[in-house]
């Protein structure tokens, strides 16, 4: 068989007719030769399946070589002043190599040079997906979204300004209602009904949400909501939830801080209703790099009681969140979900009421503790339907959730260090010997949801959320939930 040297060709053309920075080379790869004798080796023998494997590599190892072949004689024509044939070399190797950042740089800017609008923005977003600390292409990016009409978001850049504001319909499916005096009445009637969410401003849940990036650089946060945390969440544990974040963009990385605000209004804890508030600090790291993205967001338990001012009652919050996400596909996202909340109502000064409905057996250093912890994973279809211009117009995300309910009342241990409290699924060292190492287990559920993002406008977008929450039979209810969400961006 007769081999051709078409890599070796291409490099030396390209090193004798130019010198810049924008030509690319390939190198004859003496490997890949190898592997395509290999292939041609199992094919004609019994292994059709590793020839397969290997003929695909070489296959998108030519596709790469053709496509700086392509960019490099798009750059010639360039230079020699045909911008309109140069583009459609450009063309030719984004459509054989649509990860190459140099020919969508290129092939962006002579679109925007040539009043191609339309075309120069749709380049210009794939490039800022695939490099988003890229500094070429913004400037000619903003100015096309100005000459075609409306500042539009930059893919893997921030807008200025962002905004939405959902709320959520809860809806219960009751199964278990226990039967009094032969079934003459129930504690809860069966069938489905209305579920109401205690909230400072309103009984549902809702959630306000605003992101300002005056530059680049500097990105601020600010969530307003009264939190679902879940269908066998007692209510009254959060009403009303505030924070600000300020979060720092420098290359790949994002860090910064926070203050989270949660106010608890119940009963739930020590036999009387009490209003309290905490106040937390927190820490927020991220990482992107290609497809993968990564943030960890941190508010640690940091217990801070003021015997001159306090109550004799404290409440303390501690979150931990991981988010996760990798672009399988061009338009196929994945995304992993950890969050773990912990919550706790301490009882720290002599207290009547709770020494009688103890029974009398204590009525001071005790704790309270409920947790929520969410593990699960998604998948988002991304352009499902578009516009002439390449405007994504529809996206569709699923999730699932395992869901561990944790709660553990009346805690003689509070003071001591973690595990105790409890949190930590629950885990308390002092049952560890006793054969109850998880005594806060209170129940598992299955979280299923589906939502819908809708682009309405250039800068408004509306969403829906359809959420089945499978709870096991140590609970009472199942719960279909739908949230309905609208948006703002410039």
């Amino acid at each position: 068989m007769k081999k051709s040297r078409p890599l070796l060709l291409i490099t030396i053309c390209s090193l004798l007719l130019f010198a810049g920075s924008h030509v690319l080379y390939a190198d004859e790869d003496a490997e890949d030769r190898a592997q395509h004798k290999k292939a041609i080796e199992f094919g004609e023998g019994d292994k059709v399946d590793d020839a397969i494997k290997l003929f695909d590599k070489a296959i998108d190892y030519r596709k790469r070589a053709m496509s700086i072949a392509y960019h490099n004689k798009g750059y010639a024509l360039e230079k020699k002043g045909d911008l309109p044939q140069a583009i459609k070399y450009y063309e030719e190797a984004w459509k054989l190599n649509p990860r190459q950042i140099l020919t969508g740089e290129l092939l962006g800017y002579a679109c925007y040079k040539t009043e191609d609008y339309e075309r120069a923005i749709q380049v210009g977003e794939a490039v800022m997906k695939i490099d988003p600390t890229n500094r070429k292409v913004p400037p000619w990016l903003e100015d096309a979204y100005k000459k075609r009409g409306g500042k539009k978001e930059v893919a893997g850049k921030p807008t200025q300004f962002y905004m939405t504001l959902d709320g959520l319909l809860r809806m219960g499916l009751y199964y278990g209602s226990k039967a009094h005096y032969g079934g003459l009445y129930y504690t809860s009637p069966h069938g489905f009904r209305y579920v109401p969410d205690d909230g400072l401003i309103t009984s549902a849940p809702y959630t306000l949400f605003m992101r300002i990036t005056p530059i680049p650089l500097i990105q601020i946060d600010a969530t307003m909501e009264n939190p679902w945390l879940g269908a066998l969440a007692p209510p009254g544990l959060v009403v009303q939830m505030e924070k600000v974040e300020l979060l720092f963009h420098i290359k790949n990385v994002m860090f910064g801080a926070g203050v989270m605000v949660n106010h608890y209004d119940s009963s739930m804890a020590f036999f009387r209703r009490y209003k309290l508030t905490d106040v937390k600090v927190g820490f927020i790291l991220g990482y992107t790099k290609d497809k993968t993205e990564t943030k960890i967001t941190w508010y640690p338990r940091m217990l801070i009681m003021d015997p001159r001012s306090s109550t004799g009652k404290t409440y303390d919050v501690g979150s931990l969140r991981l988010d996760y996400s990798y672009e399988m596909f061009q338009d196929i996202k994945l995304h992993l979900l950890f969050n773990f909340r912990d919550y706790y109502v301490f009882c720290h000064s002599p207290d009547l009421r709770v020494f009688l409905g103890s029974y009398m057996r204590y009525y001071e250093n005790l704790a309270s503790y409920w947790g929520v912890y969410d593990m699960g994973f998604g998948l988002t279809f991304n352009n499902l339907v578009k516009r002439d211009d390449g405007a994504e117009l529809l996206s569709v995300t699923f999730e699932w959730l395992e869901r561990f309910y944790l709660e553990n009342r009346n805690n003689r241990h509070p003071y001591t260090l973690a595990p105790n409290g409890q949190g930590w699924f629950g885990l308390d060292v002092y049952r560890f010997t006793k054969g109850k190492p998880f005594p806060g287990f209170r129940a598992l559920s299955q979280v299923l949801s589906l939502r819908l993002d809708e682009q309405v406008h250039r800068n408004f977008f509306m969403y829906q959320k359809f959420i089945a929450e499978l709870a096991d039979q140590d609970s009472d209810h199942h719960e279909f939930d739908l949230q309905i969400g609208v948006g703002f961006k410039y």
